[in-house]
């Protein structure tokens, strides 16, 4: 017994000699500037405005924006970002449905520009779109599976994104030349959107390179999902709309006085 003993202290010392000498000290920069770029786009149920006379008709919806947002690490797992950004979101709204329309030459729709009595008048349009430009401020969370700083690291993200309207357009394509007179009248009808929108969303990225340098991040954000019952444009009344986007991001470290330092095993 005594003899095992002795032996079971040799392996634990030995261990523990091992280990100090594979032992390495790193350090993590906690603070970042992110420039970041991305876009999105935006699925959902429509409610189409009630001065079009037609059964189908298909939109896009979707929008681009880029900003600066500071990030900082709370520990190796964690991290916190908020920022400024700038934002376009487009919706374009088409009539018919696009596959026979190119066979038909039906590629246009009735919008009812004014009512008396028993008479009603029409214009016929190709299609419709409104642009939004919004200031957004994003604020977002990120977790790290592996506390390790990796070359290549994947992560969690969770955030969420408060945009407030700067100004809106609408753009009218008549299918006869002769209606551009009306422009303004259909403009008016169409009306603006809500001047705030506001979503949710989570999604998985990639760290590229080593976080005391500069580096890159590469997210895509699924699900997006918007505030409640919310009026996003003024062509398709969306009621909990979704979405999709992608998001790359460079990341600048900007105070080298604010570090992380922690012990790893290297063998």
């Amino acid at each position: 017994m005594k003899k095992i003993s002795i032996v079971l202290c040799f392996i634990l010392l030995l261990g523990a000699r091992v280990q100090a000498q594979n032992e390495e000290t790193i350090t993590m920069l906690r603070l970042r500037l992110g420039v970041e770029a991305g876009m999105e786009c935006f699925f959902g149920d429509v409610n189409k405005p009630a001065m079009i006379r037609e059964s189908r008709s298909y939109n896009y919806n979707y929008g681009y924006y880029f900003g600066l947002r500071p990030e900082y690490s709370l520990n190796r797992r964690f991290a916190v970002s908020a920022g400024l950004r700038y934002a376009f979101y487009n919706v374009t709204l088409y009539s018919g449905d696009h596959d026979v329309t190119l066979f038909s030459g039906e590629d246009y729709f009735l919008w009812k520009v004014s009512e008396n009595g028993i008479n009603t008048n029409y214009l016929t349009i190709n299609n419709i779109s409104q642009k939004k430009y919004y200031v957004g401020i994003p604020l977002e969370v990120k977790f790290f599976p592996c506390e390790l700083d990796y070359f290549v690291r994947n992560y969690f993200v969770a955030g969420t994104v408060l945009n407030l309207l700067v100004t809106s357009t609408n753009d009218v394509t008549f299918q006869n030349a002769e209606m551009e007179k009306y422009a303004s009248v259909v403009s008016a009808q169409m009306g603006k959107p809500n001047r705030f929108l506001g979503y949710i969303y989570a999604g998985v990225g990639l760290k590229i390179g080593r976080t005391n340098y500069p580096f890159g991040n590469i997210e895509i954000h699924f699900p997006i999902y918007t505030y409640g019952q919310n009026k996003s444009n003024s062509l398709t009344n969306m009621k909990d709309t979704f979405g999709i986007g992608i998001q790359a991001t460079l990341q600048i470290p900007i105070c080298r006085k604010r570090q992380l330092t922690y012990k790893v095993i290297t063998d």
